[in-house]
């Protein structure tokens, strides 16, 4: 019987004493099904007052293996000290993420199904907050930054895309899977990227020039709150996304890869893997907790986060509809002739409510279509003065 793969789980800190326990606790969830893993927190020598302390302490007590750093080395070598340590440990495979992060439980299997295929460099997971391969929500923060929600909406990506590996122009390393193997030939993050940003992008390039891909797995899900270490570190600013210097060093060694990431963006791909991300966002959850039509210019705002909204505009005219679920939007296109008809047809059933706001040729046609269904509600006009 073959062993299973051996993965070392990194989380970089950097302060953090606000979201750094809920990752561990996360991390430590992984189902262990197809790889045995460790988690390893690296502490890049935090300055804010006795949390080093409090987290070597929180690790001990959750069998977590910890690591601070006797000075401040900056992101690069900080990432590169957890690659060395997962050769030096002889893991199979090594995962470099943030400490904003929660997981899902069977992150370690999907991304580990990707990874595994011929010629792979990298897996970097979807995400709502990783650069262009973020699947954009209203906000992040109140709608997804849940444990549950988070186990679900991997559960529900990885169902449709499985083991599919997208291309990519550069890896994320929020949270990305390198096998050992590829750190031999390409080697660690360069140091000359100081305190971060783009470090990641230099080894993706490098990577590729050694013949590895690069890909993004679809099918797996982390949530990211964003920059939280970079923030309290005083990499960025808090309107910044990322370092100008570090740019600059990427467009002397890479001059054409600008060019390569807009050629990714236009080519239609990533745009076609949002669209059936979202789609199977929003139907998933009308499968599992029903929705509701609701016709007039602007949708209510009450209700169940779990609710799956469709809004119709009341004119009769527009050819699409706009779906909305936990701060995800999809515009879904119907036959404005039968605007009942193509909803029906979209979800497979009819909705679980309709509410109607406004009077005009949609109403009525949505009257007709779910006959005695309609819940009509005309609050166009204000009824005090």
């Amino acid at each position: 019987m073959m062993s299973k793969p051996r993965i070392l789980h990194c989380i970089t800190v950097y302060n953090g004493r606000a979201f750094v326990p809920a990752a561990i606790k996360s991390a430590l969830r992984f189902d262990q099904a197809d790889a045995d893993v460790d988690v390893l927190v690296l502490d890049d020598a935090s300055p804010e007052p006795g949390w080093s302390e409090e987290l070597s302490a929180f690790c001990h007590r959750h069998d977590v293996l910890y690591y601070r750093t006797p000075r401040n080395l900056g992101i690069p070598r900080n990432v590169s000290l957890g690659m060395l340590t997962a050769l030096k440990r002889g893991y199979d495979y090594v995962v470099i993420s943030n400490s904003d992060v929660l997981y899902p439980r069977t992150l370690m299997s999907s991304m580990l199904s990707v990874a595994c295929q011929k010629g792979v460099g990298s897996v970097t997971a979807w995400s709502n907050n990783v650069s262009i391969y973020s699947l954009p929500n209203q906000d992040p923060n109140k709608h997804l930054k849940d444990q549950a929600v988070v186990d679900w909406l991997h559960t529900t990506l990885n169902g449709h895309f499985g083991d599919a590996a997208m291309d990519i122009p550069a890896g994320i390393s929020f949270c990305i899977m390198i096998p050992m193997d590829v750190v031999k030939d390409v080697g660690i993050m360069d140091p000359c990227f100081g305190r971060g940003y783009c470090e990641e992008t230099d080894w993706s390039l490098r990577s590729l020039a050694a013949g590895y891909r690069i890909c993004l797995a679809p099918g797996s899900f982390v949530f990211h709150h964003g920059r939280g270490s970079n923030l309290d570190a005083g990499l960025v600013s808090a309107g910044a996304t990322t370092v100008p210097a570090n740019e600059a060093i990427i467009d002397l060694r890479y001059p054409q890869f600008r060019q390569q990431v807009e050629a990714f963006i236009y080519s239609g791909i990533l745009t076609r893997a949002h669209e059936d991300a979202l789609s199977r966002i929003v139907l998933g959850a009308a499968q599992q907790f029903g929705y509701s039509l609701e016709v007039g210019w602007v949708a209510k705002e009450d209700g169940s986060e779990n609710d799956v909204r469709v809004c119709l505009s009341p004119d009769g005219f527009s050819s699409s509809a706009q779906v909305s679920f936990r701060g995800f939007r999809l515009d879904i296109p119907f036959d404005p002739a039968d605007a009942g008809g193509s909803v029906r047809a979209y979800f497979d059933r009819d909705p679980t409510t309709i509410n109607v706001f406004d009077r005009g040729a949609r109403s009525q046609q949505i009257d007709e279509a779910f006959p005695g269904k309609a819940n009509w509600s005309r609050r166009n006009y204000p009824s005090l003065i």
